[in-house]
């Protein structure tokens, strides 16, 4: 038995390469088993049926339609064959990691819960909630109970109609926290919230883990030097209110090949690199625009990055719903189901234990087959 994996470049014909598409966006592989024995097919069959996987069979070959803990099953029950190697590397070969400062994170099977925490005083949704150290300690204290895998430090408010505080304020107002989460909870890690260079290069010394640039990291050179000499993870953001409306995802697509692309002339680890739509990012407020960025996050999938949909409690929810910010908790919860079945593997969030819920269930689902 020979064991290979269907890919646009090897398609031989338009269904197939439609077939290898659709896949992509899916987050699954399409898997070639040829030279398959009678009592090897009877097994791939049952196996097949046993765990989701649509089989078609021509001659002595079978084509598998895989997501991936369907793959992970496969790999289990095939130890004992030749072509297990082979099942292995497809499966590494194509793990979706994101490295960020001290960490690396598979997200291939599960997700992250990446907690907000804003010390600032107009934040749209907690803003002046957390601005003393005692307050902002036992939140955090809280979060990583509740299970936040991540905790990220904003100083500077980014909602519609902000008012921007300069580089030396915005370092002055999270450099004391940040150094306090360190010091008393060393394991998590820290992300920071900044489209500044010089609050950048700070936090770096400082040794936080993620910068997450609602810029996209790619409107100052600066920037992607600071990001080529260090190792934190990045959280590339395209910002809406630096494009026209309204705008496709062909547009979204092309601004982040853009992005990429600058990376790599950097010399930038793409595995350090995460994708966000940037909901809720725009200058006329267009609720079809956040809905249409939601609907389409799989065509993200397609760069086999990590992505990043950060909506939660946003203002879709008032616009199309009339909620108040205190009470989208239930209707963003639902809307980050649904991204994450769709691939958003970084799930950003103020609402954490929910949220930690919210993952363990779906990824308990999706692991689970009839005995």
């Amino acid at each position: 038995m020979k064991i290979s994996l269907l890919t646009s470049q090897n398609a031989q014909n338009s269904g197939e390469q439609l077939l290898v598409q659709q896949a992509t966006l899916n987050q699954e592989l399409v898997i070639v088993f040829n030279d398959i024995e009678d009592a090897q097919r009877q097994r791939l069959v049952a196996l097949s049926q046993q765990y989701y996987v649509n089989f078609t069979e021509s001659g002595t070959t079978l084509t598998g339609i895989f997501d991936g803990p369907a793959l992970s099953q496969f790999i289990e029950a095939l130890a004992d064959q030749p072509a297990f190697d082979d099942l292995r590397k497809i499966q590494s070969d194509h793990a979706i990691t994101w490295q960020a400062g001290r960490y690396t994170y598979d997200l291939t099977h599960s997700g992250l819960v990446y907690a907000i925490l804003n010390t600032t005083p107009d934040s749209f949704y907690d803003g002046g909630q957390y601005f003393n150290m005692d307050d902002v300690m036992a939140h955090v204290s809280a979060m990583i109970a509740q299970g936040a895998d991540i905790i990220e430090v904003g100083g500077q408010s980014t909602r519609p109609g902000y008012t921007e505080i300069s580089s030396e304020d915005e370092i002055a107002r999270i450099m004391p926290f940040i150094k306090a989460i360190q010091k008393t909870f060393p394991d998590i890690a820290i992300a920071v919230d900044t489209y500044k260079p010089d609050v950048m290069r700070s936090v770096i010394d400082a040794g936080v883990d993620i910068i997450n640039d609602i810029n996209g990291f790619t409107d100052d050179p600066t920037k992607l030097t600071l990001m080529h000499d260090s190792k934190v993870g990045m959280v590339s953001m395209l910002n809406r209110r630096l494009m026209d409306e309204p705008i496709s995802y062909a547009n979204i697509i092309e601004t982040f090949h853009d992005q990429i692309n600058a990376f790599k002339q950097a010399d930038i680890d793409l595995k350090r690199v995460s994708l966000d739509p940037g909901v809720g990012f725009s200058t006329v407020g267009n609720l079809n625009n956040d809905l249409g960025l939601i609907h389409g996050i799989k065509q993200l999938n397609q760069f086999h990055l990590p992505v990043m949909a950060a909506v939660s409690n946003k203002s879709y929810l008032q616009k199309l719903l009339g909620l108040a910010k205190d009470d989208r908790v239930t209707m963003t919860l639902i809307t980050e189901a649904l991204l994450y079945t769709d691939g958003n593997r970084i799930i950003r969030v103020h609402n954490v234990e929910e949220t930690a819920q919210m993952r363990q269930l779906l990824d308990q689902i999706a692991g689970s087959y009839l005995a």
